[in-house]
């Protein structure tokens, strides 16, 4: 590979084509409701690891049970309108 292709990047690149509107918000979850429901269930699926770990079933259908927490949570957030804002088209 030529040196002056390392620097510039690929020859055949065209800038032209690409929608830089649509990939300036991909709306990937960036919200509170999003962080906040992701978070609780990585807590529940920790507590459900330790769980089967140490082989107790009350634990690991507790973590169950978090997780759905999790699930509820971020959706009650995004219905309060801390979620990502929905994309006009």
């Amino acid at each position: 590979m030529s040196q002056s292709l390392a620097r510039n990047g690929a020859a055949d690149l065209d800038k032209s084509t690409i929608d830089y509107a649509a990939i300036a918000d991909p709306g990937h979850g960036n919200s509170v409701a999003g962080w906040t429901g992701v978070i609780i269930m990585l807590i529940g699926v920790t507590v459900g690891c330790v769980g089967f770990t140490i082989h107790n079933p009350t634990i690991t259908y507790i973590s169950i049970g978090i997780v759905a927490l999790g699930v509820v949570v971020g959706l009650i957030l995004r219905a309060v309108g801390l979620g990502n804002k929905p994309k006009k088209k």
